[in-house]
């Protein structure tokens, strides 16, 4: 006969096991929903979507600086990001992509954003591209503007008009060795019919 005590032991054994059988499950699940990749979907609307793929390297610690000052090694003068942007072929000569360029901060900040500039294809702050293949490969290039205030600009016999910043030095102490981010944004645009 099966005593009392065996059958307790038998089913927290099968309950442990159950347990253990359980927990590897909801890991394996939830590292599975958390895992990441280099293509980003973006839906708009119902079915249409925008497939960005990034073409970029990680280009290590390169230092961007003003035009004239890449005097260090890893100074640039200009950042080149390279996307492909892809969408289905029934959309081909039917739409136009909007690109646009959103939210230029630098270290979460927006004092000194007008010192970046960003272009789109050749256009600063965004463009407008016809489809004619289902992939398009974009081209942005970041440069970061220098800063001069109106004493800099008298000694140097600079145009006023390049008057960018009260304070060159303030500015350049808040600027030097931090961090540029902005968004890219893609929209799908109906042409125009001309009739």
């Amino acid at each position: 006969m099966i005593s009392f005590k065996s059958v307790r032991m038998g089913t927290l054994l099968l309950l442990v096991i159950g347990l253990s059988f359980t927990m590897t499950s909801a890991f394996a699940f939830w590292k599975e929903v958390t895992v990441t990749n280099e293509v980003d979907v973006i839906t708009i609307g119902d079915p249409l979507e925008i497939l960005v793929t990034d073409l970029n390297i990680d280009t290590g610690a390169l230092s961007l600086v003003p035009v004239g000052y890449a005097v260090a090694v890893g100074d640039v003068e200009k950042i080149e990001l390279d996307y492909d942007i892809g969408v289905s072929k029934e959309l081909l000569n039917q739409v136009i992509l909007r690109i646009t360029v959103n939210d230029i901060l630098i270290d979460d900040d927006d004092m000194y954003s007008h010192l970046v500039k960003v272009t789109v294809m050749g256009n600063e702050n965004g463009t407008d591209l016809d489809l004619f293949n289902d992939t398009i490969r974009i081209i942005v290039i970041v440069e970061l503007l220098e800063p001069i205030d109106m004493d800099e600009a008298i000694s140097r016999g600079l145009n006023i008009d390049l008057v960018n910043v009260n304070n060159s030095i303030t500015a350049y102490e808040d600027l030097v060795g931090k961090t540029i981010n902005f968004t890219l944004g893609f929209e799908l645009v109906k042409k125009e019919v001309i009739e």
